[in-house]
């Protein structure tokens, strides 16, 4: 098993405000990196914002700015957003960085030295908004023009421009698909670049502009900016010093091979990071990432796509306010499976915050707490004649020995799901023990063996919710007075370690949530 982690998102444009999907990209990333550093891997975590182009410099110049003071402002917006959710992030890259442009200037010079790059002529449908080139094929028709598939109107671009020869990679990349089936996950994806794009024949890659500066300059011929396809891209090994004197992290994060490498990012861009991105790799002789993990789309509830002309654009900043981080970070874990689009729904929001968050895991610890201050003076006692409850044993190892192979898929949602089965399971060995009975009866031992176990099993829980409920397990650790050593994930399974021990007070971790 690789001991070492590299997981980063999709650099975000900056062309405007973070969205509800950068949200939930950023989320993600985050709990699958916390999980990592949860099971004992030395993880990094990276983000950050593509900061050029011809769009950027244009709302820049709507907004009444300069491109550099427009994407200093945005940074600050997305920094906000990522403090708000606890987004753990070892870095933070921006491609207008002299580190990062430095370095793609290195890569340029290469990629041309190994005449892997050619100077020619750009004739194409172009999309500004989506940073795209289109056939006519590929266009959609309306009454007043061709527009890319997002919607944005294409214009006719003709220029001189460097293009990268994606053409001699074709059998290549196939190949590659063919041998490592798990590159792209979801798996069915595969077949999407294959059929698409791959087996149709690639065409080199336009990958200068003219006309325009906000960009990086190519040295051997400043008259060209280098396209953010190759710009941006890159990102994920300038970020930990490629082509710089302090190269560390780079040759601990990407060069090892024992550092398992993922990238998490939209579907929409799928093609640009398993494609492209692998055959520029290989062309500079640089490993290849393990996994690219093509996410869904999030849609508004009736199924379209979130738009602003819809009027159902969700604003995360708005839902945090309104309901909290920890509610946040868990509905998109829970609700969202990465392999589909799905639909984002306030009533299933608020659904999932009182059955899970409230009624389950809140309303156990506090609960427990009340029933150990009634019964045991709020001290957790363990019988000589001690054993532990076998169904709920049962349950708690099942959910033990499944956490780290659920989370080697990045399957967060059936991590979560069996988490919320096991705290129902907490719920009904409390109601079908009635502990309130035992107590009256004179069975203390039987009292103090039930608590044990009750307690023992929001230990486990609350080890396993850490990295995404990054809020409300600090709270459950305090209220019940779990010391570091019981809440590690190297002591899951010990359940000697709550001997004596002696909880705080209950207070409310998630109040619910009402109906309006």
């Amino acid at each position: 098993m690789k001991n070492k982690f590299y997981i980063t998102t999709a650099i975000h444009y900056s062309s405007g405000f973070p969205h509800i999907g950068h949200a939930y990209e950023n989320i993600m990333t985050d709990v699958i990196a916390r999980y990592k550093r949860l099971f004992g891997h030395d993880v990094y975590f990276l983000t950050g914002l593509d900061e050029h182009g011809q769009k950027i410099a244009e709302v820049a110049a709507k907004n009444n700015m300069e491109p550099q003071a427009w994407t200093d402002f945005i940074a600050t917006k997305f920094k906000e957003l990522w403090e708000k959710l606890d987004i753990s992030n070892d870095g933070f890259i921006r491609t207008t960085e002299p580190r990062h442009e430095q370095a793609v200037q290195k890569i340029f010079t290469e990629m041309l030295a190994n005449k892997d790059v050619y100077l020619g002529e750009w004739k194409s449908l172009y999309c500004i908004g989506c940073e795209e080139a289109y056939t006519e094929e590929e266009a959609v028709q309306k009454e007043d023009g061709l527009y890319c598939r997002v919607g944005h109107k294409l214009i006719q671009r003709e220029e001189p421009s460097y293009f990268f020869e994606m053409k001699k990679y074709n059998t290549w990349i196939s190949e590659y698909f063919d041998s490592h089936p798990s590159f792209l996950l979801p798996t069915y994806r595969v077949a999407e670049m294959k059929n698409n794009f791959i087996d149709k024949g690639l065409e080199d890659l336009s990958i200068s502009r003219v006309g325009f500066d906000w960009g990086i300059p190519i040295l051997e011929d400043a008259k060209h900016t280098i396209y953010v396809w190759l710009d941006a891209l890159f990102n994920y090994v300038t970020a930990l010093g490629y082509n710089q004197p302090d190269d560390s992290l780079y040759q601990k994060f990407w060069a090892d091979e024992n550092t398992e490498v993922v990238h998490v990012v939209g579907k929409d861009i799928a093609r640009f990071h398993t494609i492209f991105w692998p055959i520029m790799l290989h062309s500079l002789n640089l490993r290849i990432p393990d996994h690219v993990l093509g996410h869904g789309w999030i849609m508004a509830e009736d199924g379209r796509k979130m738009s602003k002309s819809f009027g159902n654009v969700v604003d995360p900043n708005e839902l945090i306010e309104q309901f909290g981080s920890d509610a946040t970070r868990y509905y998109f874990m829970k609700e969202f499976g990465y392999q589909n689009d799905n639909n984002f729904s306030h009533r299933k929001f608020k659904e999932l915050f009182n059955a899970d968050l409230s009624n389950i895991f809140g309303n156990i610890v506090s609960r427990t707490i009340g029933m150990l201050k009634l019964y045991r003076n709020g001290v957790v006692y363990k019988t000589k004649s001690y054993k532990e409850d076998l169904y709920l044993n049962i349950q708690k190892n099942k959910l033990i020995n499944n956490c780290e192979s659920t989370i080697a898929v990045y399957d967060i949602k059936q991590l979560l799901e069996e988490v919320v089965e096991f705290g129902k399971t907490i719920n009904k060995y409390v109601e079908e023990t009635k502990p309130w009975e035992l107590n009256k009866s004179g069975k203390f031992d039987e009292v103090d063996e039930f608590l044990y176990n009750v307690v023992d099993a929001i230990r486990v829980y609350t080890i396993l919710l850490k990295p995404v409920l990054t809020k409300g397990t600090k709270e459950i650790i305090k209220q019940m007075n779990f010391t570091n050593e019981m809440v590690s994930y190297e002591n899951i399974s010990n359940h000697s370690l709550i001997e004596n021990l002696k909880v705080g007070e209950p207070t409310p971790i998630y109040n619910r949530l009402s109906n309006e």
